[in-house]
Parts: structure tokens; sequence; C-alpha cells
């Protein structure tokens, strides 16, 4: 009977998942993938009532992930921004290409077997002299697990790799000419 439930519970857990959404690139501007860009400044991603120990990693393999596929793009290299945007100079931040970013909305809805986690993210990739992104990336991440069969920091571990890999996914997509 307790292999029924687990059963009942994964495809529950399926059909649910099937009903999350979806990523979507929505372009705001015009966006050239042919141009060169010597320098993309990444800022610190704001993570709103989202745990530290989550959001720093993402942030971290998201930047990884840019720099060890950006000979497939024309960026000369990524670099962090070691501020935040509201303490950078507007007038220098104009006069450069950067993308920003969110997370929001971490939910954790546990059970007596199992745990569903929950994220939601945006980047936005910034041009020279516009004072809208030229277009946003937002990406829902979900994980499932059952308690014997995950711990919640390996479950935590496997959900931000998998939305850092799908914000670097979105941003090369749209990088690559």
């Amino acid at each position: 009977m307790k292999n029924g439930w687990r059963k009942a519970l994964v495809l529950g857990a399926l059909l649910l998942s099937g009903c999350a959404a979806s990523p979507e690139i929505k372009a705001t501007g015009m966006f050239d993938s042919q141009l060169e860009r010597e320098t993309v400044y990444i800022a610190p991603f704001d993570a709103t009532l989202v745990p530290p120990d989550f959001a720093a990693p993402i942030f971290d393999r998201f930047v990884d992930i840019l720099n060890a596929r950006r000979k497939q793009t024309r960026v000369g290299s990524f670099v962090i921004l070691k501020e935040d945007l509201q303490a950078v100079e507007p007038s220098w931040l104009d006069r450069q290409v950067y993308i920003s970013g969110d997370i929001w909305g971490y939910q954790l809805a546990s059970g007596c077997c199992s745990t569903d986690l929950k994220v939601k993210s945006k980047i936005y990739f910034h041009e020279q002299g516009n004072k809208v992104p030229v277009f946003e990336v937002f990406i829902p991440a979900e994980y499932f697990y059952e308690h014997d069969r995950s711990d919640p920091a390996a479950a935590k571990n496997r959900l931000g790799g998998k939305l850092a890999q799908e914000l670097a996914e979105a941003v090369l997509k749209k990088l690559t000419p």
C-alpha cells in the first residue's frame, strides 16, 4: 500500500508540473546577436525573500556557465559588477551592456513524505543607451522530491543548478549568432 501512495504522489506531481508556467523570452527592444560586445557586465541578482544559501550559488553558476561557453557568442568577457546597480554611477551604467536579474517566489511545500520546491526568476539584458532592457527572460523552476530518496540540501542544490542552467541557456541562445 505504501508503494501505491508513492506512485500516486509522483504521478500527481508530474501532472501538476505539466501545468506549471514555462520559460518566456520577451523582446522589448532591438537586439542584434551578430554585434560584437567586448564586455557584458553582470549585476548581482536581487533575491527577495529567498534564502541566501539558495540564491548566491545560482548567480555563481549562471556566471560560470556564461564564461565557460563565452566562445560560442560574440562577447569578449562576462564580468561581475562588484556593487548593486543602485550603487553604480548611472552615467557609467548607461554606456555599458549588462545583465541584471531577480529571483523571487521561493516556496517550500512539505508534507509527511515529500517536498515541492518552487522559485521564479527573471533576467534583463540591457544595451548601451537604452533605458529599458532589450530582452527579458522569465523562468519558473520547480523540483519535487521524496524525503526518503533525497535530503533538503541536495534538492535545493538540484533546483538551483537547474535554474542557473536554464537562465544561462536562454541568454546564450540570444547571444549566439
